[in-house]
């Protein structure tokens, strides 16, 4: 299923329409083409019949577009980046998100310093006040172990303690359950062209197609979802780890992280 609007249907409709004429023009059979470019016929035939909710979704229609032209022989990259220029508009840039996090990250940091420095300066004012002064020497002239005779009791005769017949049983000391990490951060590193969409904590944060040579990065508290269409092409390093791929090559994949358990 696709979410082509009606814009990016009529644009698609213009380009499949231009493509099977040619093949007719041709000579050449559909199911010869999709052998060429290693698509399923009934996409193709979905793709020049105009049932677009039978396709999956845009950027890989782009990919079909790219490949048919260029089994044509005319420039498919061309005919393809036509139709990516509305259906895959460019990501959204990243960098406003990062600043907020740091900001929000040197307040909680702060905290325990201002508390500090407000409660020596309590302390400081108590003892150098005319009235907190007196006290300290009020204290330190009379020992705290003087007792008023009058008061003392006679002492008690010791009694011994009667004997346990048997010792508890010891309980066994739960064992600590390690704490998760706190929220998941990952980095990409894209090998190769592949479509990407990144949520975290439920929100959609990145969805567009990433080049060779691109570096990404993103974090969340709780969950943090990445779906690629050129799986092997995207190296993924979670909280600083060693970079694995996503997944096989020109294969989609979705993977999921949390602070508990990592790619699921």
């Amino acid at each position: 299923m696709n979410l082509l609007n009606e814009e990016q249907g009529e644009k698609l409709k213009d380009i499949t329409k231009k493509l099977q004429q040619l093949r007719e023009q041709q000579g050449i059979h559909i199911e010869q083409i999709a052998a060429k470019i290693l698509v399923r016929p009934a996409f193709l035939n979905a793709l020049e019949e105009g049932r677009f909710e039978e396709l999956p979704e845009p950027v890989y229609i782009q990919g079909f577009i790219r490949r048919y032209g260029d089994a044509l022989g005319i420039d498919g990259t061309a005919l393809g980046q036509e139709f990516g220029a509305i259906a895959c508009p460019p990501p959204v840039p990243q960098e406003n998100n990062e600043l907020n996090n740091k900001a929000n990250l040197y307040v909680p940091l702060a905290v325990p310093y201002v508390l500090l420095i407000i409660g020596a300066s309590l302390g400081l004012f108590y003892v150098l006040s005319p009235k907190g002064a007196e006290q300290a020497v009020s204290q330190s002239q009379y020992p705290s172990n003087i007792v008023d005779q009058k008061n003392q009791s006679k002492p008690k005769p010791a009694t011994s303690p009667v004997a346990s017949s048997s010792k508890p049983t010891p309980k066994p000391t739960p064992t600590p359950k390690p704490k998760p990490a706190e929220g998941v951060k990952i980095s990409l590193d894209v090998q190769d062209e592949s479509w990407v969409r990144v949520i975290t904590d439920g929100k959609k944060v990145f969805e567009g197609t990433l080049q060779k040579g691109d570096k990404r990065s993103f974090d969340a508290k709780e969950k943090l979802v990445i779906r690629s269409g050129n799986a092997g092409a995207v190296l993924v390093s979670v909280n600083q780890n060693k970079p694995v791929p996503l997944g096989d090559p020109d294969n989609p994949k979705t993977v999921t992280y949390t602070p508990e358990v990592v790619g699921e």
